[in-house]
């Protein structure tokens, strides 16, 4: 059976369900939970959009377990949220602890998937170690070889589990520097940049290189369609590459705190693809904020109207959830389109109980915004749009 003739079997099946076997009281329990199961294995993400690219989700080691059920359902890749990072895996010079990693690893060999391993070199959650030699700032000859030595035994361990990684994360900065600043109008002024210049980044992707040589290797970065931002990701890119650097493919973070301008993420797509790349999406979600902010920044605490804005956020009626599923849908009728240089859509978390964006963008005397920015709700049930998307794969 083909695909596309699966997912319209599927969605019909639901439909008939719900009209005919639910309403039925005539009907057996037995009769009612057998067509239930049958159409629940047919109704998965993951399963729609093979012919695209693969559906993957965020997870953490402390709440994995819970999601067992949705993730072998609509999942096929997962990625860890904090847990390959340096203050999980080296929170000190030579000590590695794995434990939070290996919840999540074991359960994506339970699932028969490959991880998609996240953001070792970054300029967060890396313990001070890292840039000093003593009490002296450490030269970059030493970050480069412990940044080496990371690579070594994170590989070592993970290997055979791991389809892509993002290599680096975040290593542009967002806006030009003041004129008389000396930063660089491309680089980040990192710990890691002024320590090191770009060769921390070239040495990262070395040695993920030698000791990683099957797996994909990534660059990661947010405000990716923004244009200035966006000319920044290709000079950094272009800079590895003139140092013979080996370098896969983009991650394109997609957060969503915006309505989305179309026409700049289909131009991104192609800016990023035109290098030779593949494109993954890599950290999807759509903040509340995204169904009232037409803008292209959003408002940041101390910002004039601010609290206006934010009192607005914090309604979420049924009108701005729905809104949220309109975006996701147009969005993923974007991804479809590019799915010859798109090859992993993944959402940043895997449903709405367990979001990062409930703890973000709001400062200590700012009231805290729950959010439900994913394609799963609190319950873990798919909501309305995931029967959009998987009828839009099946057409």
């Amino acid at each position: 059976m083909s695909n596309k003739l699966q997912n319209s079997l599927a969605i019909g099946a639901r439909i008939w369900y719900n009209l005919v076997i639910k309403t039925d009281a005539r009907k057996t329990a037995f009769s009612a939970k057998g067509w239930d199961e049958t159409m629940d294995k047919m109704f998965s993400l993951a399963k729609a959009y093979e012919k695209y690219f693969k559906i993957g989700a965020a997870v953490a080691s402390h709440n994995i377990a819970g999601y067992s059920d949705v993730l072998s359902q609509h999942f096929n890749s997962i990625t860890p949220e904090n847990e390959m990072k340096y203050s999980e895996t080296e929170p000190e010079e030579g000590k590695f602890t794995f434990d939070k990693a290996d919840v999540i690893f074991g359960t994506a060999r339970k699932m028969g998937i490959k991880v998609r391993a996240h953001a070792p070199v970054w300029h967060n959650q890396t313990g001070g170690w890292m840039y000093r030699d003593g009490d002296k700032p450490a030269p970059p000859e030493l970050i480069c070889e412990r940044i080496a030595a990371h690579s070594k035994a994170i590989c070592e361990r993970y290997n055979n589990d791991v389809y892509a990684w993002d290599v680096v994360n975040e290593a542009c900065r967002d806006d030009a520097p003041a004129a008389d600043s000396g930063e660089s109008t491309v680089y980040r002024n990192s710990e890691y940049f002024k320590l090191c210049g770009t060769k921390f980044i070239e040495a990262a992707f070395r040695a993920m290189d030698k000791n990683s040589p099957d797996a994909q290797l990534f660059y990661n970065d947010y405000n990716e369609c923004v244009p200035e931002k966006r000319e920044r990701i290709i000079a950094l890119i272009q800079n590895l590459r003139d140092k013979g650097c080996r370098i896969d493919g983009f991650g394109m973070q997609q957060h969503y705190f915006a309505k989305p301008d179309y026409d700049e993420l289909k131009r991104s797509i192609e800016a990023y693809s035109s290098l030779g790349l593949r494109i993954h999406i890599t950290e999807l979600d759509i903040s509340l904020m995204a169904t009232v902010n037409d803008g292209e920044k959003r408002l940041k605490p101390g910002d004039p109207g601010f609290r206006e804005y934010i009192s607005e956020v914090m309604k979420p009626t049924p009108e701005k959830l729905a809104e949220i599923g309109n975006i996701y849908t147009n969005l993923f009728e974007v991804y479809r389109s590019y799915s010859d240089v798109i090859d992993c859509v993944t959402t940043w978390g895997v449903a709405d109980d367990y979001t990062w964006l409930d703890h973000f963008g709001t400062n200590e005397d700012m009231p805290k915004i729950k959010q439900y920015p994913l394609l799963f709700d609190e319950e873990h049930k798919p909501k309305p749009c995931v029967s959009e998307l998987i009828g839009a794969a099946g057409k």
